[in-house]
């Protein structure tokens, strides 16, 4: 089974980065904490549903995770997706806690968690559209597509799930399932579809090109909370009380608790391409970390194995976000 492993997802590193960042009193640290909440939740449940994933034969599919893929003027994304030369397999994952009550008549889906209700959007005409976004996708790049189905996977095990008052579960409604009871539902798909729609050079053209289009590309987060480059702290924080580091013989010396390190520097650099762009140069990285030295700031960045372009005065280090 080919599967992209599920990597932590660069938007939650971002947010992380970002509280490092920022001054505890900021006004936007609650909002950014509270969707890294939300996002990590995501993410653990994602993973949770991968374990169930890695029990199926490893010669009968190829895993998808986390695809980003483009389709004009904007791009749609899938949790996982399942190919075998049978069919294709979408799954929209949620890792929602408490009674889910599943509306069919106003295309709702209703969350009761200590009594407090939240309403979301049905996760069955989400899935139907990453459907219809991946034929789209498909035919554009005339690649061979095989039956598409769906599932909505529950993540968390201990989630109710019932239907509004007076409707029955009907089909597609019976798509949402509890991530235990995926691969008996993969196992009826494999029953169901029997005859070969994609050969193996079809599924290796497929592979390659998914992979070839999947966006990695960058998103500024301050853009996006609407945070100014000014707000954000410079220096190398202490990674023992978040203190200001000073750098002395070749190492790094908290001015707050004592703390010496000879590779603080690296969170920063990453927390910077994280923040600002994917690529910095010599005085970008001694304005951001509060050094003076270029040699300095030369050696800091030649130690991390970037990609380089550029000479000179015009050397400039990328970071190749996976």
């Amino acid at each position: 089974m080919f599967a992209e492993e599920r990597a932590k997802p660069i938007r939650i590193e971002q947010n992380e980065a970002l509280i490092r960042n920022l001054v505890d009193s900021h006004t936007k640290i609650p909002l950014i904490a509270q969707d890294l909440k939300k996002r990590k939740a995501g993410f653990n449940g994602e993973k949770s549903v991968d374990y169930h994933l890695s029990f199926l034969n490893s010669k009968k599919y190829m895993v998808f995770n986390d695809l980003k893929l483009p389709l004009t003027p904007h791009h749609f994304q899938i949790d996982s997706l399942l190919f075998t030369p049978f069919y294709t397999l979408i799954l929209e994952i949620k890792n929602i806690s408490g009674t889910l009550t599943i509306d069919s008549e106003f295309n709702q889906l209703t969350k009761n968690y200590n009594g407090v209700v939240t309403g979301y959007s049905d996760p069955i005409t989400q899935a139907n559209r990453q459907k219809l976004f991946l034929q789209r996708f498909f035919y554009d790049h005339h690649l061979v597509l095989p039956p598409i189905k769906f599932l909505v996977v529950i993540s968390n095990p201990s989630t109710i799930l019932k239907m509004a008052p007076g409707q029955k579960l009907l089909s597609p409604y019976d798509k949402i399932i509890h991530a235990q009871n995926l691969i008996s539902e993969i196992s009826k798909l494999n029953t169901l579809y029997t005859e070969e729609k994609a050969t193996k050079k079809d599924l290796k053209r497929i592979k390659k090109v998914l992979l070839n289009k999947h966006d990695t590309g960058f998103t500024s987060i301050l853009d996006t909370y609407g945070i100014n480059e000014t707000e954000i702290l410079k220096g190398v924080k202490c990674e023992s009380c978040s203190g200001k580091m000073e750098r002395f013989f070749g190492c790094w010396h908290c001015t707050k608790c004592n703390f010496i390190s000879k590779t603080a520097h690296v969170r920063a650099i990453e927390d910077y391409f994280l923040l600002f762009k994917p690529s910095i140069t010599n005085r970008e990285l001694r304005t951001f970390l509060d050094i003076k030295s270029p040699k300095t700031a030369n050696q800091l960045l030649n130690s991390l194995n970037l990609k380089v372009t550029g000479s000179s005065k015009g050397t400039t280090y990328h970071k190749e976000f996976l």
